[in-house]
């Protein structure tokens, strides 16, 4: 088991872009989210399903990790939600569509998983399709390493506007994701 001191380590590398510290992150938690999920939702489908929404969404707010006070704290919230949602989902469509198959083995068919050059591509085309500003935006945040209050000060835009455009740009990247189906990428990009 690794020490809170160690985990801060791994979350601030992680907030800097490094890959392999997430990765670390991911096996880490994994076994601690799993059971908490799992005791939530009563769905294997489910559980793989929140695993990868709760990861693409600290990757995608990586810079932000290690400005918090308890990141652990803050994937179990992220996870807690994606639960509740999914149970609310669940509930609306229980209450108004019938399931089309009762087999088991086609509601769990197996997903095409993406390696991490093709997430990486999709990304890259939802970055492409962003407008201009929100793109210049996303730019400087991800691959230049700036804060926000940086960036309002080169574009002489306020910190406000700044944060909406990140904001919307990653609620646009990851519909853009959704969109291409990617399914249960993490638990391949991280554990093979």
């Amino acid at each position: 088991m690794i020490s809170s001191d160690g985990e801060k380590i791994l979350f601030q590398q992680a907030a800097e872009g490094n890959e392999q510290a997430f990765g670390a992150l991911f096996n880490l938690f994994l076994p601690r989210l799993y059971p908490f999920i799992i005791k939530l939702t009563r769905s294997e489908s489910a559980v793989q399903e929140i695993i990868q929404e709760t990861f693409i969404k600290a990757w995608l707010n990586r810079d932000k990790l290690a400005e918090m006070e308890n990141p652990g704290g803050w994937l179990f919230r992220v996870a807690s939600n994606k639960c509740y949602d999914h149970l609310r989902a669940r509930v609306l469509n229980d209450k108004f569509f019938k399931p089309i198959t009762t087999d088991p083995e086609q509601q769990n068919a197996p997903h095409e998983w993406l390696d991490a050059k093709e997430l990486m591509r999709l990304v890259g085309e939802a970055v492409h399709t962003l407008p201009a500003q929100r793109k210049k935006i996303y730019l400087m945040s991800r691959e230049q390493g700036k804060t926000i209050p940086e960036i309002a000060a080169a574009l002489q835009i306020s910190p406000h506007t700044v944060k909406n455009a990140l904001v919307t740009s990653l609620k646009l990247i990851r519909e853009y994701l959704a969109r291409h189906g990617v399914i249960f990428f993490i638990l391949n990009f991280f554990l093979f």
